[in-house]
């Protein structure tokens, strides 16, 4: 991850090993490619599905731990997706679709660019 600051290269390998995580569990591909000189090129089609699979587990299930896992993965990946000009995936239901969108907007304020 080049000249990052360690700190941002730990976020980075955590967020791209959680992605990874989720890809096997739900069954669909990260889109996430092999770092090459501390890049990962990104196949937001893909992504944009795992993105949308997580947010769909978030919403179909009760399980506090496994929500509280998918918040900070989907929020983040939708900060992503927006940065790369891509449409944000589908959500279940308008209502979920604005408040991923809160939580996607305070994740951007945290996020260098």
């Amino acid at each position: 991850m080049g000249g990052l600051c360690p700190s941002l290269v730990i976020v980075a390998q955590t967020f791209v090993g959680t992605a990874e995580v989720f890809s096997q569990v739900l069954g669909v591909a990260s889109g996430i490619g092999d770092p090459v000189d501390g890049v990962c090129l990104v196949d937001f089609a893909d992504f944009g599905v795992l993105c949308a699979a997580a947010a769909g587990r978030f919403s179909g299930t009760r399980e506090g731990i496994l929500r509280s896992l998918s918040l900070g993965f989907t929020a983040t990946a939708l900060v992503l997706i927006d940065r790369a000009g891509q449409p944000a995936p589908a959500m279940p239901g308008p209502d979920q679709e604005r408040a991923w969108a809160v939580l996607r907007d305070q994740h951007a304020r945290a996020m260098p660019v």
